[in-house]
């Protein structure tokens, strides 16, 4: 933190015992080093926050990443959901074009009468 060295810290002992003298220098000395842990501890504290919010802004990120993958799965899902249900649409109508030309050609041509459909007919027919 700062670079200070042995000399300089007995330089500063002699100093402050020549200014506050014998009697109040073990008290002064005590009350430095509960500011210096109360600094310390607020430091650290900082620290501990500002790694947090830097943990926390990351994940922040990752999360809005995966969520932006996942919509472009989807995206891609409902687009192949799209292109398979015009294929299997395709396939339904090709089939049932051939079932009626199938249909046509072993089915003889009666174009002269229709079909009776109605309620009489049918249970006339289970009669028979």
């Amino acid at each position: 933190m700062f670079d200070i060295g042995f000399s300089e810290l007995l330089i500063f002992g002699v100093i402050a015992l020549i200014v506050l003298g014998p009697e109040k220098l073990p008290q002064a000395a005590r009350t430095a080093g509960q500011w210096y842990a109360k600094v310390r501890r607020m430091i650290s504290t900082l620290q501990s926050d500002i790694e947090s919010e830097l943990d926390l802004a990351e994940t922040r990120k990752q999360m809005q990443n995966e969520l932006a993958k996942i919509r472009q799965t989807e995206t891609d899902m409902r687009r192949e959901l799209a292109e398979m249900r015009g294929s299997m649409d395709e396939f339904e109508n090709t089939q049932n074009q051939s079932l009626d030309t199938s249909n046509q050609s072993t089915a003889p041509h009666r174009h002269d009468r229709q079909p009776d459909t109605s309620y009489s007919s049918a249970i006339q027919k289970v009669d028979k």
